[in-house]
């Protein structure tokens, strides 16, 4: 399944100071001098002021392309087959 990964750099000096990873878009603060996102690591939400840049990525592409990809575990198809009750009926 294909998942969209956002890849936050904050920049110092012309240099990556710091690179933070997160599956939602980033938000632009009100001001529009930053942005808000929740990391994925972590998950604290995390604001930013500055000098920034944001990279999108699609995870999973790779395994598509190389022929590799189920599509049945786009769907679910991959759990086990329903037994027909509830646990604990005998």
């Amino acid at each position: 399944m294909l998942k969209t990964i956002y890849v936050v750099t904050m920049w110092s000096g012309g240099e990556p100071a710091r690179k933070w990873q997160t599956y939602e878009a980033p938000e632009i603060l009100e001001h529009g001098h930053g942005i808000k996102f929740i990391d994925r690591l972590t998950k604290l939400s995390v604001t930013i002021i500055g000098p920034i840049s944001i990279e999108e990525y699609e995870s999973g592409k790779e395994d598509i392309e190389a022929g590799q990809h189920d599509p049945k575990l786009d769907f679910g198809e991959d759990l086990p087959p329903d037994e027909g009750g509830l646990k604990g009926d005998d």
